[in-house]
Formats: C-alpha cells, structure tokens, sequence
C-alpha cells in the first residue's frame, strides 16, 4: 500500500529562518520498511513539486514515521530525506528519498 494524499504528511516543526529545516510527521499504517524502500513511496511529496501531494519536504528535513499497527508491531521512527528525485518530463513530480530509520 502506498502514500495517500488523503492522509498526508504535515509539518511538525521548521527550525532557522534560512533554509529552515522542517520537521514532517506521517502517521499511519505503514512500517518503516515500507516507507524506506518503496521506490517513489511519497511520490510528489517534494518542495516545487507541481502536484496535490506537495507537502514542501527538502533535502535534511526530517520525517517521524508513526505506525500504528493493529497486529502489535507500532512503532515509531526517525528518518532524513536524504534526496529528491524526479522522472523526466515536463510537469513531473518531485519526490524525496528516505534514509533508513533510527528509532
């Protein structure tokens, strides 16, 4: 299951008056390793991204990772966005990469 715009992730904090840092909270379903190393999983989701799912997040923002998980694994953990990508072509989405979570 991927991203959903219908539950987005929000900021939670920015930090700086120039090239702030921003703190992003996502909280759903999701285990770290789905958010980690699902190629495109917040697709769109990337500062200057020309689509509905553009919450503003650039390169050393961070991202809480919220799990609530109904089978008893939550968790809660930590990751960098440590790139933007972006498929070619005009219009096209702008989406951060993850590094591995820390909790």
């Amino acid at each position: 299951m991927a991203y959903s715009s219908t539950n987005p992730a929000r900021i939670a904090a920015a930090f700086g008056l120039t090239d702030a840092k921003q703190v992003f909270l996502y909280e759903s379903t999701h285990a770290h390793a789905a958010i980690e190393s699902t190629a495109g999983f917040f697709i769109g989701c990337g500062f200057g991204s020309p689509s509905a799912s553009c919450v503003g997040m650039k390169v050393g923002d961070l991202l809480v990772n919220v799990n609530q998980s109904v089978s008893g694994t939550s968790a809660i953990t930590w990751h960098r966005v440590t790139s933007l990508t972006t498929s070619t072509g005009f219009n096209s989405p702008i989406t951060p990469v993850l590094s591995v979570a820390s909790s």
